[in-house]
């Protein structure tokens, strides 16, 4: 069965050097990963907080070759997903908003589309985690991201 990724499975798959990239490359190689692509979305704040607006380009160009890797599904959001991660959020605001009083609605977003294709998701997010204790289609589908010494 395929693995649903979060962003930093996204960010360990761009950068050769994330200590999520060794065990995010054997979840590919054994099962299969699939990729929202709201997760490729905000990737790219980080990538272009760590290395700037000229990485973006190089980013653009991953995202280009990204659905003809072996192992990797880029999974379209619906709007059903939309509509669902804005109750999630209000239903579980200690989840879905930070300690700044911020909405994460990426977050809620990568929730919605996991209630729907309920498969086990990689994440190293322990709020996004505690959604699987709370949300009984979710009990025991989670895999959570191992940092490895690269």
């Amino acid at each position: 069965m395929p693995v649903l990724c979060d962003t930093v499975c996204v960010w360990a798959l761009y950068f050769r050097d994330s200590a999520y990239r060794s065990h995010v490359l054997e979840l590919r190689g054994r099962h299969g990963l699939v990729v929202p692509d709201t997760c490729l979305l905000e990737a790219a704040y980080p990538i272009y907080k760590a290395k700037g607006v000229g990485e973006l380009a190089k980013y653009s160009e991953f995202l280009r070759h990204l659905p003809l890797a072996p192992g990797i599904q880029v999974l379209e959001t619906v709007y059903e997903d939309f509509m669902r991660a804005l109750d999630l959020a209000g239903e579980h605001p200690d989840v879905f908003v930070d300690e700044a009083g911020n909405l994460c609605l990426f977050d809620a977003i990568l929730a919605s589309v996991w209630l729907r294709v309920r498969l086990p998701l990689a994440t190293s997010d322990k709020r996004i985690v505690s959604l699987a204790g709370r949300i009984p289609e979710l009990r025991g589908r989670v895999v959570e991201l191992e940092k490895r010494i690269p």
